[in-house]
């Protein structure tokens, strides 16, 4: 982050901020008196020229940054360098290399604090998840997939289970725990088409519980979903998701024909006529018999068809 930005955001906290008071007051050593009623203090910046709105959206802008800064800051001094860089009567009490410096060790600290919060709710999400799965599998309605995914049926389904190789077509409503949606294919009016395979681990542990027609509702652990990582911003890290899922389809997977397979063998009963028959060697030696009478050739038996598969 450049030096002149945070000049530049710095000089619009004049409009926002109020530029008196005393930096070097004593602080009072007698008891406070008892607080005052609350009294909204009167505007004292008018927006009636160009001048006064455009200074004051600049205020605006540099207090939207000021707000998202995690770390303690000083507005006071804030409005003390204000002043230092705006007044050229007034000295500028840090170089540009040591404003830079300490500009980068406001973003190091930023960044400490981002991720100190992120584990934290992190530990936090897991913990609150592990509550509700203990509690949640107490209802006797809740069954449990081979993995861990808690379900329960809300209809019943009639056809078949699908399994990891073939394709399913579902409708879903996606869900954290705290009941804030981010997926829906039913108010998209369309549902979705996937391999088995293709989904979170907990998904396909869900759908190969299922059958055709039946719909559930089921609550995923975040270690059969996206785990630690999440899916930022919609999906936090260790979220249980909660999902509605109906199965509405299944294709099963086509097996792959193989032909390079060798013909089946005969049937056994045509194999026992054959053994049965007399070879030509056994037959020359049978007495011989009166000739019988030449049939037409129309009535000569064709070969016998092999059975169909």
């Amino acid at each position: 982050m450049k030096f002149s930005y945070f000049a530049l955001a710095a000089v619009s906290c004049a409009a926002v901020v109020a530029c008196g008071g005393n930096k070097n007051a004593v602080p009072e050593t007698e008891p406070a008196p008892a607080p005052a009623p609350v009294v909204t203090p009167e505007k004292t910046v008018n927006l009636d020229s160009a001048v006064d709105r455009y200074s004051y959206a600049l205020g605006m802008d540099l207090g939207k940054a000021i707000a998202n800064i995690s770390v303690p800051l000083k507005l006071d001094v804030i409005i003390e360098a204000i002043k230092d860089e705006v007044d050229s009567s007034r000295q500028v009490l840090l170089a540009d290399s040591a404003a830079e410096a300490a500009l980068q060790d406001l973003l190091l600290k930023m960044q400490q604090k981002k991720e100190a919060d992120e584990r934290a709710a992190a530990k936090k999400a897991l913990d609150e998840q592990a509550v509700f799965l203990a509690k949640n599998i107490v209802d006797s309605t809740v069954k449990v997939t081979p993995k861990g995914v808690q379900y329960k049926i809300l209809k019943e389904g009639l056809g078949i289970i699908p399994k990891v190789g073939d394709k399913v077509q579902v409708h879903y409503v996606g869900a954290l725990l705290d009941g804030t949606e981010f997926d829906n294919s039913v108010k998209r009016g369309e549902p979705l088409e996937f391999p088995v395979s293709a989904v979170i681990e907990g998904w396909q542990d869900l759908l190969q519980v299922m059958k055709e027609g039946m719909k559930v509702k089921a609550w995923i652990p975040s270690a059969l979903a996206y785990g630690e990582a999440g899916v930022p911003p919609m999906i936090p890290a260790n979220a249980l998701l909660v999902f509605e899922v109906e199965l509405l389809k299944v294709f099963t997977e086509t097996p792959a024909v193989d032909t390079t397979a060798v013909a089946p063998a005969a049937p056994a009963e045509a194999a026992a006529t054959a053994a049965a028959e007399p070879t030509k060697a056994e037959a020359a030696t049978e007495a011989p018999k009166a000739p019988e009478p030449a049939k037409p050739a129309k009535d000569a038996k064709k070969p016998a068809k092999g059975k169909k598969k």
